[in-house]
């Protein structure tokens, strides 16, 4: 399956964006969880948001985005 991660700074836009061919969600969200460091990596499977990891500048209290997984 083909899954979709983006690296977003805290204005969360994309500072880079990658390709994931994985075997299952679960594998992506593996592959994901490794890339995040001092930004957030946002893991998409097309249009449906899957997981967001938290790096290490990331505002905690933001609102309106969804919780982290």
């Amino acid at each position: 399956m083909r899954y979709k991660v983006f690296v977003v700074d805290s204005s969360r836009r994309v500072i880079c964006a990658a390709k994931l061919d994985c075997i299952d969600e679960q594998a992506a969200r593996h592959r994901a969880g490794q890339m995040s460091g001092e930004h957030d990596v946002e893991l998409w499977d097309g249009d449906r948001l899957v997981a967001i990891f938290q790096g290490a500048t990331s505002n905690a209290d933001r609102r309106g985005r969804p919780a982290p997984e």
